[in-house]
């Protein structure tokens, strides 16, 4: 690995696991940020540009959350990857933020690739994370965009979303353990953010839902949440309506399943051993098709430890040098 590589790489990696803490502003200056560019369809997104670009340009997807590409996470990595030179487009995808998977997102990234396609001076990466990295897999996959591609990177993506929400076990009638109940409840409030009126539910119950959801990763215990579920939510049991909703969805032509041998660049897949939103071996079965279409060579895999679902988990020295080799594509 060459030395300005490996530099960039410990930067980058020192710079990821401050994400979700407070910022204190120290790379401001080699960062110039625009916010809510326009796009010919109206479609808006971010803009981050470092002051020494070193002709990488990234597509970051952000997942679910109401925060969109707003959500101080995403905007942490796009910081972190511009202190190392990469020049990072964040898109509002406002369907996937408030938990509808419509393939107006899928739309949104793939005029982000035209408007960014890779050239002879500048390499063209995409990011996904969570039900997005599923997003920019298709993406990548689409024969009008593989060749635009340089690489993919996602974390803790979806191999077939319309499979991992028919599957009664992603869904337990009674949760058993901490984990368990905290991906039930959030899926409880998201359906509430997407469908409370259509529930019955109250204006009151459905504000205090929203309180939850935007802080639901970082603010709030698993008692407190497992108290706020049997209080005010089990009655409407809005999981289960929530999961009938979204399989009206467009899911398989959001899904990257049958699709991934159309992929002409590298990938990096990147997924927590202990993910409880999305397990592990979604990733796996998303290797498992890159291999049969005979692209194991371009591609790398890694569950990991260091990840959850968001947070990150106990950092061991080999875990961390194999997690800065899995990023190497995003900064190379």
């Amino acid at each position: 690995m060459k030395p300005a590589v490996l530099a960039r790489l410990v930067k980058l990696v020192l710079g990821l696991k401050d994400i979700g803490a407070p910022e204190s502003g120290k790379d401001a200056g080699s960062v110039l940020e625009k916010r809510d560019l326009t796009l010919p369809s109206g479609n808006s997104y971010h803009l981050f540009m470092p002051v020494s670009p070193i002709g990488v340009t990234v597509i970051a997807a952000h997942g679910v959350t109401v925060y969109g590409n707003n959500d101080v996470r995403i905007l942490q990595f796009a910081r972190a990857l511009t202190a190392c030179g990469v020049v990072c487009v964040l898109p509002d995808l406002h369907h996937i933020a408030n938990g509808c998977f419509h393939t107006k997102d899928l739309d949104l990234i793939s005029e982000l690739i035209k408007n960014y396609q890779q050239n002879c001076e500048n390499r063209l990466g995409l990011v996904g994370f969570s039900y997005s990295g599923s997003y920019v897999l298709t993406a990548a996959a689409n024969k009008e965009f593989a060749d635009k591609v340089t690489t993919v990177t996602v974390f803790g993506p979806c191999y077939s979303m319309a499979e991992s929400f028919a599957v009664s076990e992603t869904f337990k009638a009674v949760p058993e353990t901490d984990l368990e109940w905290d991906k039930y409840i959030h899926f409880s409030v998201m359906g509430v953010h997407r469908f409370g009126r259509e529930m019955g539910v109250s204006a009151d119950i459905a504000a205090e839902c929203e309180t939850l959801l935007r802080d639901y990763c970082s603010n709030y215990s698993i008692e407190y949440k497992r108290q706020f579920y049997m209080s005010r939510l089990a009655r409407f049991d809005p999981i289960e309506y929530f999961r009938a909703k979204v399989m009206h969805d467009p899911l398989d032509e959001l899904s990257p399943k049958g699709r991934l041998a159309g992929i002409k660049c590298r990938v990096s897949l990147i997924h927590g051993s202990n993910d409880h939103m999305i397990h592990a071996s979604e990733s796996q079965k998303i290797y498992a098709e890159l291999k049969k279409a005979g692209l194991a060579a371009r591609c790398r895999l890694l569950v990991t430890g260091l990840l959850g679902h968001v947070h990150p988990g106990r950092i061991g020295p080999f875990e961390l040098l194999r997690f800065m080799k899995s990023l190497r594509l995003l900064i190379e």
